[in-house]
């Protein structure tokens, strides 16, 4: 299974303007890769541009991604979808907004997991500006 390849649909329960990441561009047993771009059809979107806010959920989508794949592995697709609930845990953003048309890259890893239980450190970036670092504490629903 190459885990790129897997929609995202069939790893995030997230549709339409909720769904926020586009493409998955790595993933591993700890991390994963991904970019979306910013669109006026986005959640706190206003006069062409998105709150910084948004960057806590692409941080929690990124990770759902390497959780789902994991959950897939370990359980097979007959486990079906299976949620996540987030907490933020630290969130420190270094943009004002994010312009509607940015590409957005999501970087995140696992840095601590037990049972259902995971920390999660995530960087976005714009160009090669960090936009923001996010840990998150997250419990299967």
């Amino acid at each position: 299974m190459n885990p790129k390849e897997i929609p995202i649909k069939d790893l995030l329960p997230h549709r339409n303007r909720m769904l926020l990441i586009e493409r998955i561009i790595e993933v591993n047993d700890a991390s994963t890769v991904s970019s979306a771009v910013v669109s006026d059809d986005w959640p706190l979107v206003s006069g062409g541009s998105v709150s910084p806010i948004v960057m806590v959920e692409l941080a929690a989508q990124t990770a759902g991604v390497n959780n789902s794949i994991h959950r897939l592995q370990i359980r097979g697709k007959e486990d079906g979808t299976m949620g996540w609930i987030a907490g933020v845990k630290s969130a420190v953003f270094h943009m004002d907004s994010l312009p509607v048309g940015a590409t957005l890259i999501t970087r995140t890893r696992n840095s601590f997991s037990f049972e259902d239980f995971r920390e999660v450190t995530g960087t976005v970036t714009l160009d090669k500006t960090v936009a923001a670092q996010i840990t998150l504490q997250l419990v299967s629903a």
